[in-house]
Parts: structure tokens; sequence; C-alpha cells
């Protein structure tokens, strides 16, 4: 059988990644049809230590798990490590002293407990004490009800999270009021407030992409470029000379890497330079997300179109949040880009072969299991195959991270 979910990331104050919450199906049979919530949470504990490297998924940070009243009474958590491991109890569960009991051996044990989709209802007050994070749904709450949580986190010390937040306006709302944590897509909504001024080395860079990706490659051009820009050029020297490539004599010269790597690998090295450049004064997770896309809609098109429409498909994934990076819109910034017609209409989120591969990368993301479905249809490819890549570019990213830090 195979093992569905996905992730949601949440940032802390500083929109630096906290943790992540993982969300589980169990085969496309249940897109639509709602499943016992103890087989879920059982299903997904089982799935996160035997068969998915909850590490590699998580990159060693929380992962936020719901867990149903049978599974906290029972202490199904425990098969999980306490440094890392968040217990949410689901906002459905019927608060006793039986409840109460096994939230208790929760906190003995070492672990964070927090409380989903909190509403203010009196049946939870007994909780409120117990709690370390209340994750409150922001948008559904009045004024006078975020006073009351307020009021709570200071007299019980728990740490509040604020779901749902889906602006820039409500993560700042939410961050004045004194919200801890954050979880949504705020940080992928462009901000009209300023537009940036790109730093040079990033125009160099975008440059740069622009010309590997002319369909006559001008290796000339290419290598004047990277030679006339010393970050560049001292970035791909110590790419090509990396453990990963396992040289038996180094690269010594510029023309030589280029040469070494070709067109379409050098295009693909050149798009996670420049979006890293780009994503620097924004929440890291926003290249880590780039990162995924752009494996997850490779390893798709390969699947699904042809290798030529790959390396676009990289491209549209590596590029698919320039407008959150840059506070533009993305009708704004791609004409500077030089981008084919088919990656520029993808971007636009228009129609485009290459739209769907995108979108289905965002649903993965997202847990939205009725647009995994539709959109696997469409490309005529399995689910399972597609949960399948989405878990090997999640990988890949984590590995490629420590490489894009490295680098000064």
């Amino acid at each position: 059988m195979d093992a569905f979910l996905a992730r949601q990331p949440i940032l802390n104050r500083d929109r630096q990644l906290y943790g992540y919450e993982l969300l589980f199906r169990n085969g496309s049979e249940n897109y639509f049809r709602p499943i016992d919530g103890d087989l879920a949470t059982a299903s997904l504990v089982s799935d996160a230590v035997h068969i998915h490297s909850l590490e590699k998924l998580t990159n060693g940070r929380k992962s936020f798990i719901n867990f149903t009243r049978n599974s906290l009474i029972d202490d199904l958590y425990t098969v999980l490590p306490a440094s890392t491991t968040v217990v949410e109890i689901l906002e459905s569960v019927e608060v006793d002293d039986e409840l109460l009991n096994a939230c208790r051996r929760v906190k003995t044990k070492g672990y964070v407990l927090a409380l989903d989709d909190y509403i203010p209802e009196d049946r939870f007050d007994a909780l409120l004490s117990i709690i370390d994070v209340l994750k409150v749904e922001f948008p559904a709450i009045s004024e006078s009800q975020q006073n009351s949580v307020i009021q709570s986190a200071r007299r019980y010390g728990f740490k509040l999270l604020a779901e749902k937040i889906e602006t820039p306006e409500q993560y700042d709302f939410a961050r004045q009021l004194g919200y801890d944590y954050f979880q949504g897509y705020f940080f992928c909504k462009p901000q009209m407030l300023s537009a940036r001024r790109l730093p040079e080395s990033n125009i160099q860079s975008l440059r740069l992409l622009q010309l590997v990706g002319e369909p006559v490659f001008d290796i000339d051009k290419v290598e004047s470029l990277i030679r006339g820009d010393i970050s560049l050029s001292y970035k791909l020297l110590r790419y090509l000379n990396s453990p990963v490539f396992r040289r038996q004599s180094p690269v010594q010269s510029v023309r030589h890497a280029i040469i070494t790597l070709g067109q379409q690998p050098l295009r693909k090295w050149v798009s996670i330079i420049a979006i890293q450049g780009l994503s620097d004064l924004k929440p890291s997770e926003l290249m880590n997300t780039c990162l995924i896309r752009a494996r997850f809609n490779e390893l798709l098109g390969e699947k699904v179109l042809d290798q030529a429409s790959s390396s676009e498909c990289f491209i549209v994934g590596m590029f698919s949040l320039l407008d959150a990076m840059l506070d533009q819109t993305m009708k704004d910034i791609l004409p500077e880009l030089g981008l084919s017609d088919d990656v520029r209409l993808a971007l636009l989120r228009l129609e485009s072969p290459l739209l769907p591969v995108v979108e289905l990368s965002m649903a993965m993301e997202n847990g939205d299991w009725s647009a995994i479905k539709r959109l696997t249809i469409l490309l005529n490819i399995e689910e399972a195959a597609a949960f399948r890549l989405h878990a090997e570019s999640i990988e890949w990213a984590v590995q490629m991270q420590p490489q894009a830090s490295d680098i000064p």
C-alpha cells in the first residue's frame, strides 16, 4: 500500500521555519470520503516510522501531527521522537478526565502538546492550563475573542500559532497581537508596498539565466559574463569541484566548467543560484519550496511531457515564487527574464502545457486531495507515483540546501 502525505510549513516571528504539519491520506479512495480518525493517525505514525524518513521530510524540524482521543489515551505518539514531535489534540475531541490525564502524560514524556483549530469554547478551558501551543483559526474569530485568547496565553504561558494566515496583512496583525507562530501561505503573496531593487549580483545571475536559456548556446558570452562576476566564478568552480562529482582531476577554469556541465545542467545551476540570491531577505522556506517545486516539476515533466519540456518545468518551479521574493507582481517581473512563452504563461497561471505540472506541485504542498486527483488524471500519472516523486523532491531539496548555504 502506498503512503500519501503532504506537509505545511509553520514559521516563527522572524519568518524562519519552525516546523511542518504533516497531513495524511491513506490512498486515492480517501480523497472524497471521510476515513476513520484512529486509522488515519495510526497509519501516518506508522508511515513516518517505517516508510518515510521523518528526519528527511522535516529536515530535523518540529513535526506537528494530529492525534485522536484513542491514540492519545493509547500513547501512540511514543514511537516518535519527543525532541521533534508536536502532539496535536483535535478540536473535535471530548474533554474529560481520561483525556486530561492522557494529555498530562504527553507532557511528562517530554513532548510538546498543541490544541488544534481552536475557537473559544468553554469546553476547552481545562486544556488551556496543560497545552504548550494553541493553534487558533485566526480569520474565524472576532476581535473580542482575540483579546480573550491573548489574555489566556498570558495567564497560562502557552505559545500562540495563527492558522490560515493567507495575506501579509493578517500576518502583521497576528504578529502585533503577540502570536508566536504562523501557518498558511501569507509568505507566498506579493506585498505591493515597494519594488525591491535587485543587487547587481542578482541581476548578473538573471542575465546569465537568459543567456543559457537561448536556443543557440553562445559559450563565449556565457564565459565572459561568469568571468566578469567573481561571485559567480567562485560558486561555479566550487560546485564542479565538490565531492558530489567525485572528479579525479579538478576543474580549473570557467570555460572548462561550462563545457563540463553543458547547457541544460548549467541552466539549472544558474536558476538555483539566482533564486537563492533573491531569497536572502525572505523566509528560508521560500527557497526550500522553490527547490522542491523545481525538482518535482522536472521529474514529473520527464514522465508526462518530454526531456526538453522537463527543463522548462524545472524553471517554472524555481521561479514560481519570484513575486513573493521581489514584492512585485509576476506580470511586472517576467518581461525582464526572456523566458519562453510556455514558461511565462505557466508562471502567470495562464494556459500552458506546463501549467498542470506546477499546479500539481502546489496541490501536493497544500494537501489539496481533490486537486491532486484531478491533476493526476489530467496528466495521466498514478497518484502513488506522483507522491513518490514529491517525496524524492523533498529529499533532493534537503540535500541541496547545505550546498546553497555554504556558498558565500
